[in-house]
């Protein structure tokens, strides 16, 4: 069974598996760093391609190397900057890392450490089965606070194409990573307080046959939501800025309901509490 992953931001813990807020000061770097963090461990790779003299040292100092890489790949691109310390408790081992002006530095701690180990690349195989065989990785989607904005202005990348999707250049940093989130698979259809969504290959995405870039910031704002739970799948992780922008508190009852009813850990990052979940102050 895997091992409950733990992430700690800043020396603050941050549940993964229930509905929490973050707030305070920093809390959207907080809830960025959050996400980058959990989609490096996400995409981390088998590490046992070269043989070494000791495997096991050989090894962490792969994941170290490694994880630094696909982080700095994700941030660099969209000139990404983040600031702060992050953990990553995974059971047999541990992840510390610190950014700090555009630099950063990872280590692996190794809490327990796999017996009779053979040399060469079949040591690297039972070395990197043994810490990954039990590893959960909770994959994050990230939802942010202009959503209403982006979704308005980038609606016509997210009709899936006959042969691929759009997509969103990298350079475009966060939209990037919401936009390239809630590409919608061919087929796709919702409603949303009676108004239907319509998909077209050339145009992009209407509402009552109305281009999104004309509707009102609290729809906009709602079917942002709406995609952001229909995309992730269950095991996953939302990192929701400002969930309740430009929201009725009619409409804000109707998004606690989402959520209630979404199977998977959410996090909320905003400086109102206007949903009632558990808060974490930064």
């Amino acid at each position: 069974m895997p091992v409950k992953t733990k992430v700690t931001i800043n020396g603050r813990e941050i549940p993964l598996d229930r509905r929490i807020l973050i707030t305070g000061n920093g809390m959207y770097m907080v809830g960025r760093l959050l996400y980058f963090v959990l989609k490096t461990l996400n995409q981390m790779p088998r590490l046992y391609g070269v043989a070494e003299s000791d495997p096991i040292s050989g090894w962490r100092r792969n994941f170290e190397n490694k994880f630094a890489s696909i982080m700095t790949s994700h941030l660099d691109p969209g000139k990404i900057r983040l600031e702060g310390d992050f953990e990553l408790n995974l059971g047999k081992f541990s992840v510390s890392g610190k950014l700090s002006r555009g630099q950063m530095k990872v280590t692996v701690n190794l809490a327990q450490r796999p017996e009779n180990v053979s040399p060469g690349i079949r040591g690297m195989v039972e070395v990197d089965s043994f810490y990954f065989s039990d590893l959960e990785r909770p994959k994050p989607f990230f939802v942010p606070g202009s959503k209403d904005g982006i979704l308005a202005g980038f609606h016509r990348f997210l009709v899936l194409q006959t042969e691929s999707a759009s997509g969103v250049p990298k350079t475009l940093g966060m939209v990037s990573e919401f936009i390239n989130s809630i590409v919608l698979p061919q087929g796709y259809s919702t409603s949303l307080r009676g108004k239907v969504l319509s998909t077209d290959e050339k145009e992009g995405l209407f509402l009552d046959g109305e281009p999104l870039y004309n509707v009102d910031p609290e729809l906009l704002s709602l079917l942002s939501l709406r995609l952001s739970l229909d995309m992730a799948p269950e095991g996953s992780l939302l990192i929701v800025e400002d969930p309740e922008a430009h929201l009725s508190s009619e409409a804000i009852e109707e998004v606690k309901g989402w959520f209630s009813r979404f199977k998977g850990g959410v996090v909320f990052v905003s400086r109102s509490n206007l949903l009632g979940v558990e808060e974490i102050r930064f």
